[in-house]
């Protein structure tokens, strides 16, 4: 008789953590600039597409397409891509990837950031992957809607075959500067 009723407080007391949770009972517990613990695939990623091991950061400023400013002062040069250039070297698509980008990534913006073997460039820009709340990968989706082209230099080579085939969806379907740029 006593297992049993133990038996029955045990799955009464987990039911109720189970309904706790998933009514959000303990929402406010939990800090929620923390990273998100790796998924089950094993691959390294969260199940939100945020990578388990990037780090949280805040937008200052876009430059460019492919350029940021975080408020820690570090300054990011976009892992895996290239956009065309601004200003006096203004290049066909160029006003257009930077308002892209800008509109992902608007100033004062929570962002996850993740670096690949080689943390800095020649120039002392941090080179990363940028990441939303929301787990979008900008680097990826700039890409996706023709607004970058991949330019990738070992040994940072984290997510190569992700970065080639966005490209060469966004270019089959003639999008962004593959259509009005070639």
């Amino acid at each position: 008789m006593r297992k049993m009723l133990a038996v029955l407080v045990v799955v009464a007391l987990v039911v109720l953590g189970w309904f706790a949770v998933r009514n959000g009972w303990f929402d406010d517990l939990v800090p929620t600039s923390a990273p998100a613990p790796a998924g089950p695939s094993g691959t390294g990623s969260s199940s939100s597409g945020i990578p388990a091991d990037a780090t949280a950061a805040v937008v200052e400023y876009v430059h460019d397409g492919d350029t940021l400013f975080l408020e820690d002062g570090r300054k990011v040069r976009m892992l895996g891509i290239n956009t065309p250039e601004i200003g006096d070297n203004l290049e066909c698509f160029g006003d257009e990837a930077t308002a892209l980008t800008r509109s992902l990534l608007p100033e004062g913006a929570h962002v996850w950031v993740q670096e690949d073997v080689e943390p800095l460039d020649q120039y002392g820009r941090s080179l990363l992957f940028v990441y939303t709340d929301d787990g979008t990968n900008v680097n990826l989706e700039l890409l996706s809607e023709g607004a970058a082209e991949v330019e990738m230099y070992t040994p940072n080579v984290l997510l190569s075959d992700e970065v080639h085939a966005a490209e060469e969806r966004a270019r089959n379907a003639g999008l962004g500067l593959w259509s009005v740029c070639r």
